[in-house]
């Protein structure tokens, strides 16, 4: 049986990584846009780095969060 901690932790880390590809997305889509709303931070370059990168957490992250809230059909019980 798994810590309910650990599914919430894994459901809040997916929410930001969730999040950051959005912005990261965003940012190489609309990246004139994004620049000026992060204030230069979030450069079309930068974003396609980090919108590369990401996407491994992500998965690996969304598979435990899968795994952990789908096991067994005891979603949510815990």
């Amino acid at each position: 049986m798994a810590c309910p901690n650990l599914r919430r932790s894994l459901g809040w880390l997916l929410l930001v990584l969730s999040i950051l590809l959005v912005i990261t997305g965003l940012g190489i889509t609309r990246w004139r846009t994004m620049e000026a709303v992060t204030l230069g931070l979030l450069p079309k370059a930068l974003a396609f780095q980090l919108h590369t990168l990401l996407w491994i957490p992500f998965l690996v992250v969304l598979a435990g969060h899968m795994i952990l809230t789908c096991r067994g059909g005891k979603r949510g019980k815990d």
